[in-house]
């Protein structure tokens, strides 16, 4: 099981995911930052050419980390502990503001920290994602379930050619991950049982969440998340992308067109 601080008041259900290929999957929904699309280049890119306008030095590389995990922490927090839903925007742009202060003397504008914040809207695709979810459509529903608003994951889906069928997640839900309404309200929204429907995603904390509502859960393996650092089974990193298996998942595929592989014949 994926490490969760003892702490923190939601925890996975009790439910099971069914035996794999006995009930057929008639939707899958996607985890999208990392999963769907690489975080960590475009970031880093974005962070480069700022610095390089403003001409400070920084590890535009650990920035783009850092900033990405203030905002894993930041919406897994308000979940949690029953914050106001907000936009995912003000969250990012709050997390960028707090990482960049002290970075350059002659400061930030509002302007650059605006295009910094939607480089979110910018992020590329994997190299398997557009050919593996045109062959999961041909299964099943594909969307993401994602803590991107429906504005955030409309801009991404038209930068990146995302063939969704529809949006789901956080504005469906009015809460971000781990709010078990993330989950069970946009499986509602389509009118499905959890058990029809399958959690996509590199992170398998994720995962355990989706299956303890009784969804069907796929880990996709990305071992470039982070640019390069893998994560050792039961380590705390959350710099590192997961490549050991910490759970009893339905599918293990190393991409999205091996996942389709996987799916077609089960």
């Amino acid at each position: 099981m994926p490490l969760i601080p003892d702490s923190f008041p939601i925890r996975p259900g009790t439910g099971r995911s069914p035996r794999r290929g006995d009930v057929p999957i008639r939707a899958y929904l996607f985890d999208t930052y990392g999963t769907v699309c690489d975080f960590y280049r475009p970031l880093r890119s974005a962070l480069e050419r700022l610095a390089a306008e403003k001409r400070f030095a920084c590890d535009a590389g650990a920035l783009a980390v850092e900033w990405r995990n203030a905002y894993a922490r930041s919406t897994f927090v308000a979940a949690g502990f029953g914050m106001p839903f907000r936009p995912l925007k003000d969250i990012h742009r709050e997390n960028l503001v707090a990482l960049l202060a002290g970075q350059c003397p002659l400061g930030f504008t509002d302007h650059d920290i605006d295009s910094l914040v939607s480089a979110w809207n910018r992020l590329e695709p994997w190299p398997d994602t557009i050919e593996g979810l045109h062959r999961l459509q041909r299964l099943a529903i594909i969307a993401p379930l994602s803590n991107g608003n429906f504005d955030d994951m409309v801009a991404l889906a038209r930068h990146a050619s995302l063939p969704w069928d529809i949006i789901l997640g956080s504005s469906v839900a009015r809460a971000y991950k781990p709010h078990p309404d993330i989950y069970l309200k946009s499986v509602e929204a389509l009118c499905l049982a959890p058990a029809e429907v399958c959690m996509v995603a590199a992170h398998q904390v994720d995962l355990a969440y989706a299956a303890g509502h009784g969804m069907q859960t796929a880990f996709v393996i990305r071992r470039d998340e982070f640019g390069g650092p893998v994560k050792e089974k039961g380590a705390e990193s959350m710099s590192a992308a997961e490549v050991e298996v910490e759970g009893d998942w339905t599918f293990v595929a190393g991409d999205f067109i091996d996942l389709a592989a996987q799916c077609g014949s089960s």
